[in-house]
């Protein structure tokens, strides 16, 4: 590539831009590079130029062109940052600084390398989103030029590219760097299932060729007689994205038919809509294919109506109706907003970039790089799902994500106040998953506060950091008082317990025999500074007392309040509405609820199984009365005790 040929192309979406600092980094770059050449044989100074010319192609600001020419002369020459922050400004030299602070990750483990190299990433760009975009050119770059590194490197080089470097991109919305980037690698990752849809795809191109123009011309005859002024343009979907479809729908390529998809580019939202109507009169859409993404946008940006639609010869045709802008964010996304003063303090920017701040929050959490990249692939790289707040909020959150997450969603201080909700008007427990659509209001109590078991349901970030937060820094189980044996005391600096000023020992109830609020009890300490909590006429007391070795005792006993763990279970005939009916009623009683769930026993009978805590044995023995009052419910059982009705 010429650098006149770069030049031509920024001249066509600003001709009057300055390109006086452009050719002076060209020049800088061609010196220091100087007889490098890259692995192809070719000179090095085309990687940059590649680089610079992609970044244009998404009309990026002057700075960000600059930097993209010099990105990898300090990395690679003797080129210093002071240099280029003196020769071309403090933000040239803090984009080159971001991308190449990126570039150097020690050698570590696979999961260790993605965590780095993604923590990197936001690093830098939380200071510049440019430092992203150079990135993602960067690596598009290189995944056109993989051929002349042997298959090891070349496998390393895609399974980034697919698993950081795409997903970015389209979590940034810029899709045509996505799509590219994920067929590139996909050829790379698995070359027989890339060869085999090429083939397929190039055998059916005529067909889908004749489909796509007689489509198009009905479309546009339609919309012409409407008054509507507007763009189709034909596309076909990209490999990778067929290859994944063929997977998640266990179906083979012949038994995927919507392969073409038409793009209609309207003037205004008013348009669109009217748009997919006149669609819909031509042809039979097909049910749960409809997705308004203009009055519910991606995280990403996008905006579009999709839509489905038996068209001619029978086949299913894929439309998705944007305007002009919304064309163009879909096609470049985030760099779309970029203008030459930059978007920072922008507060629709900030909005829209909220999601990174949010990772680099998650990263100050998670230490450990295996689970850093559990949160990210749900977060970050999944599909989404809107619900909604009784109020009509749009809450979007990843597929598969509970209720609990959807309170975290909605706000922080409603996640930890949660006790139960309704969807759809219906109680549902905690652990309940939220599906597209839903109207969800969370119930919540003052006494409630999250739970260590929470973790297992949560599933996005904000609501597991939340979680684990509190758990970390709350209480344990409250126990008013400790006081160890006169025979015990010989031993205190050995158990490094202190009678009058206990630090803090780990309390644990025992699962054996649950010992609730009101109980007779009692404390064995162990070596690891934790004391486990019985009844005293638990079975494993009275053995311990029979035993030649004793344990430690430690005499404890009970707050006046407490809020003590315990599992209820419900035997109750199976029929439709027990559950909720249950739920409902401890939720009436403002029972904090760990949570629920039900099984059936058999064809008749199901076993509610709900972990909450209470504040006392008299409310616990309040809320046992009043289910047992519940038409059909046979039997109540609470720690090692049963009472029948």
């Amino acid at each position: 590539m010429l650098f006149s040929t770069l030049i031509k192309k920024i001249k066509l979406y600003e001709p009057s831009l300055d390109l006086t600092l452009l050719e002076k980094a060209y020049n800088l770059a061609k010196d220091y590079h100087g007889t490098q050449k890259r692995a192809s044989g070719e000179k090095y100074i085309q990687h940059p130029l590649h680089v610079a010319y992609i970044l244009a192609e998404h009309k990026l600001d002057i700075t960000s062109l600059t930097a993209a020419l010099l990105h990898d002369v300090v990395e690679d020459t003797d080129a210093t940052l002071k240099q280029i922050g003196e020769e071309f400004g403090n933000d040239v030299a803090n984009l080159v600084e971001g991308v190449t602070k990126i570039r150097k990750i020690k050698e570590i483990s696979h999961d260790e390398y993605h965590s780095e190299t993604i923590r990197k990433v936001m690093l830098a760009s939380a200071k510049d989103i440019r430092v992203i975009l150079i990135k993602l050119a960067d690596r598009l770059h290189n995944m056109r030029t993989l051929s002349p590194f042997r298959e090891e490197k070349r496998r390393r080089i895609a399974k980034d590219a697919i698993q950081i470097y795409a997903p970015i991109a389209y979590k940034l919305g810029i899709h045509s760097i996505k799509n590219e980037m994920e067929d590139l690698a996909f050829k790379v990752l698995d070359p027989e299932a890339f060869n085999d849809i090429d083939r397929r795809m190039k055998d059916t191109k005529q067909d889908r060729i004749i489909q796509m123009r007689r489509v198009k011309g009905i479309v546009d005859k339609e919309l012409k007689l409407r008054d509507i002024d507007a763009t189709i343009i034909g596309r076909t979907k990209h490999y990778y994205s067929i290859y994944k479809k063929m997977l998640r729908k266990g179906k083979t390529f012949s038994e995927i038919y919507d392969l073409i998809a038409l793009r209609v580019i309207t003037k205004n939202v008013r348009d669109c809509y009217e748009a997919v109507g006149i669609i819909h009169n031509i042809w039979t859409p097909i049910p749960k294919e409809f997705d308004d993404y203009i009055a519910t946008p991606k995280m990403n940006m996008y905006q579009s109506l999709h839509t489905v639609v038996i068209a001619s010869a029978g086949k299913p045709v894929e439309f998705q109706i944007r305007t002009q802008e919304m064309h163009r964010v879909a096609e470049d996304g985030i760099a779309a907003h970029w203008r030459y003063k930059g978007v920072y303090g922008d507060k629709e920017f900030d909005k829209k970039m909220g999601w990174m701040k949010e990772i680099l929050e998650w990263q100050k959490e998670s230490k450990d790089a295996k689970e850093f990249m559990e949160m990210l692939n749900v977060d970050f790289f999944e599909d989404e799902i809107f619900a909604f707040t009784p109020k009509g909020k749009v809450i979007q959150m990843p597929k598969g994500a509970s209720v609990i997450d959807f309170a975290y969603a909605v706000h922080s201080e409603l996640g930890d106040k949660c006790i139960a909700a309704k969807i759809n008007g219906i109680f549902v427990p905690l652990r309940t998953l939220v599906k597209n659509g839903d109207q969800v209001e969370i119930i919540t109590s003052k006494a409630q506060h999250p739970s260590r078991d929470w973790i297992k349901i949560a599933k996005t970030s904000k609501a597991r950091t939340k979680i684990k937060q509190y758990v970390r820094n709350a209480q344990k189980i409250p126990i008013k008082r400790f006081d160890i044996p006169q025979d015990f005391e010989k031993k205190l600096e050995e158990w490094i317990i202190d009678v009058d000023h206990m630090v803090k020992p780990k309390i644990k109830l025992s699962k054996c025999c649950h010992p609730l609020p009101g109980d007779d009890i009692i404390g064995y300490a162990t070596k690891t500074d934790r004391v486990i909590i019985h009844k005293t006429d638990c079975s494993t007391v009275i053995k311990e007392n029979k035993s030649s070795v004793r344990k430690k005792i430690v005499h404890v006993s009970w707050l006046d309040s407490v809020e003590s763990k315990v599992e209820l279970r419900v035997q109750a005939l199976n029929r439709i509405g027990i559950f909720a009916e249950i739920l409902n009623t401890v939720v009436s009683l403002n029972t904090m609820i760990k949570s629920a769930k039900a099984r059936s026993i058999d064809d008749d009978y199901i076993l509610g199984s709900f972990e909450i805590e209470g504040k006392s044995l008299e409310e616990l023995q309040e809320l046992i009365e009043r289910i047992k009052r519940i038409k059909d419910v046979k039997r109540v059982s609470i720690g090692n005790y049963q009472t029948s009705k």
